[in-house]
């Protein structure tokens, strides 16, 4: 089986929904935005464009897979999905709208407004039905866990437990054992999670479940696809994983670096006032040097030295070099509140703006932690494929790490992100970020 033959909507009722919502919403919005913003009556073109917009949203949809039950149930793939619909949609009406002259008796603000503020709607929409939809019996999956290579963490299961999926081991190969949960349940997937080659008997077994219908997936590929992690293990002579990471290509990576000079730039204005009442507060709390610079390793293994405001006390590691933690002892009362907020984090822009780190990527690590990780964690030097970052997807999914095996859980979803990088997961990426400092969970 691969990535896109795994079905992700178990009732076709969202997916329905989803196609209401693309009908009537666009009517809709145009329909409240006139009613505010324009003094004028409402006109025949107005219901000809909010009528054909909904219509034609449904259709580029379409051909887009945005109905299938096999697309992605991710707010990246959503706002791919929605934003491209609604490009081709607005550039579509407007040569429709030209060739009929119709745009000519039509409010320029108010087709201004609606074009901008439709597609938020949309997907605030969408994420919205799709988080009430998993909450749902029908919006359950039942998954068939064989054998106990790998063991699920108390986060993953939080995480599982959070979008309806429910996991149903079956530590020991035992064909009646099998044969039973199969028949009581009716898994929507079994997973194969052995921790050593599968038996003769075993093997047929699973061929005549796969020819029943019953939906085989591979441990790293339940990973990839319901918790957005490349799978890890610690001893492992699978070097093709190599061939599956690669970095950004010239265009992917010229786009980021856009992203990553604009968000710079933006939020370095934003935050300047912060910046200048942290560097204040930090004066008089802490006495010691406002910024903490230091060497960490970058791209290829190389080392760069990157900019912090200093939030634990100037003899912070006199006992030696540590993992940080959530509640780290080691910070003084406001640095431990920029590290909450990640005001710590903001003088990063600079290096942003250099060049030396992206907005968004793996964390820059100190090269004391990552010799000791590469010695313990396989692939663990696949991370600096591209360059750090300021922000990253290991770190809005997952909590402070301070442990060997806390890194190597951060490196599953760093190695996610380089594997499947896009501009809509890094959109995502900001978007969680927003909400870790704003002290949401996520979405």
């Amino acid at each position: 089986m691969t990535e896109k033959d795994i079905p992700r909507y178990q009732s076709i009722r969202v997916l329905l929904a989803y196609r209401l919502v693309d009908l009537c919403v666009p009517f809709f919005i145009l329909a409240i935005v006139h009613f505010l913003l324009s003094s004028q009556t409402w006109h025949e073109p107005y219901t000809w464009l909010g009528g054909m917009a909904g219509l034609l949203f449904m259709v580029f949809t379409q051909l887009l897979g945005g109905y299938s039950r096999f697309v992605e149930r991710s707010v990246a793939k959503k706002i791919e999905i929605v934003f491209k619909t609604w490009a081709f949609n607005v550039l579509l009406l407007m040569f429709i709208a030209y060739l009929n002259l119709a745009v000519l008796g039509l409010a320029r603000s108010v087709i201004l407004v609606w074009v901008v503020l439709t597609p938020f709607i949309i997907l605030f929409t969408k994420v919205l039905i799709n988080y009430k939809s998993r909450s749902t019996q029908q919006g359950r999956t039942e998954v068939l866990v064989l054998g106990d290579g790998y063991h699920f963490n108390e986060f993953e299961l939080a995480q599982l437990k959070r979008h309806n999926i429910r996991l149903h081991p079956i530590d020991e190969y035992d064909e009646d054992v099998l044969h039973e949960k199969v028949e009581a349940l009716s898994p929507d997937f079994l997973v194969i999670n052995l921790d050593k080659s599968a038996e003769h008997k075993l093997v047929k077994q699973l061929t005549h479940l796969d020819l029943k219908g019953v939906q085989l997936l591979a441990l790293h590929h339940f990973m990839e696809n319901f918790l957005r992690k490349c799978y890890i293990p610690y001893e492992s002579s699978e070097l093709s994983y190599l061939e599956r990471i690669r970095s950004y290509d010239r265009i992917n990576f010229l786009v980021k670096r856009v992203l990553d000079v604009s968000a710079a730039l933006s939020l370095g204005l934003i935050t300047l006032p912060i910046m200048l009442y942290a560097a204040l507060k930090i004066r008089r709390e802490s006495p010691g040097p406002i910024i903490f610079s230091q060497a960490r390793v970058a791209r290829s293994g190389k080392e760069l030295v990157i900019y912090k405001f200093r939030s634990m006390h100037v003899d912070a590691e006199k006992n030696g070099a540590q993992f940080a933690q959530e509640d780290d002892p080691r910070a003084y009362e406001f640095g431990a509140f920029m590290r909450k907020t990640r005001i710590d984090e903001l003088p990063q822009l600079w290096n942003v703006l250099k060049g030396d780190l992206h907005f968004v990527g793996p964390r820059p690590e100190r090269k004391v932690f990552t010799e000791k990780l590469e010695e313990d964690i396989p692939y663990y030097n696949e991370r600096h494929l591209v360059s750090p970052g300021i922000t990253g997807w290991a770190q809005v999914l997952y909590p402070y790490g301070a442990n060997t095996e806390d890194a190597r859980q951060k490196l599953m979803y760093d190695l996610y992100y380089i594997k499947h990088w896009s501009i809509w997961l890094e959109i995502e990426t900001l978007i969680r970020t927003v909400l870790v400092v704003l002290g949401r969970k996520g979405l």
